[in-house]
């Protein structure tokens, strides 16, 4: 398990309840899984899917021969993450009749189980990772296949999310 600070335990509650300081965040308690990007480590991103009906955290990586790794990494973030959710009673709280249901199942905390998914496209470079991570998080959420993300084109996508962001038209 993780020992939170008190101010990341209260930012991790701004973030579940959908109060981050940005005003773009929704609460969780309204869905049944968001997505992350997370950073291995300073040095590797990957797409996080955090499904509460199913109970699991799914690691989509650009990188895979560094996914072994992170799932290490990942194991004490499934644990806290269920404790902090427990404590927030997030499940007695959602809006989502499958998640409060999956919250009866469960007569206590339960971590999260870890899977990871290898047939994502992968990076030809040490620098797309980041991109790649966008890309995930956009189709995933999107409903559109990870196949479809094409390696080869990463300096469109790193135009195209520029000139979105300028525009600050940005969608992730």
């Amino acid at each position: 398990m993780i020992d939170l600070s008190p101010t990341k335990l209260k930012n991790i509650h701004h973030f579940v309840g959908g109060t981050w300081q940005h005003g773009y965040g929704k609460a969780w308690t309204k869905v049944r899984k968001v997505y992350l990007p997370y950073n291995l480590k300073g040095s590797h991103w990957v797409a996080i899917e955090i499904h509460f009906v199913n109970h699991t955290v799914t690691v989509y990586d650009s990188y895979y021969t560094a996914t072994s790794k992170l799932v290490r990494l990942l194991h004490p973030i499934c644990e806290t993450l269920a404790i902090v959710l427990y404590n927030m009673q997030f499940y007695q709280a959602s809006e989502v009749e499958e998640v409060q249901k999956k919250g009866l199942e469960m007569s206590s905390f339960t971590p999260f189980s870890l899977c990871s998914i290898a047939d994502v496209p992968q990076q030809r470079d040490g620098a797309s990772c980041g991109i790649l991570t966008v890309k995930f998080i956009e189709h995933l959420t999107a409903g559109i296949p990870l196949q479809t993300v094409d390696p080869l084109k990463m300096q469109y996508y790193r135009l195209k999310l520029a000139i979105e962001g300028l525009r600050g038209e940005a969608y992730v």
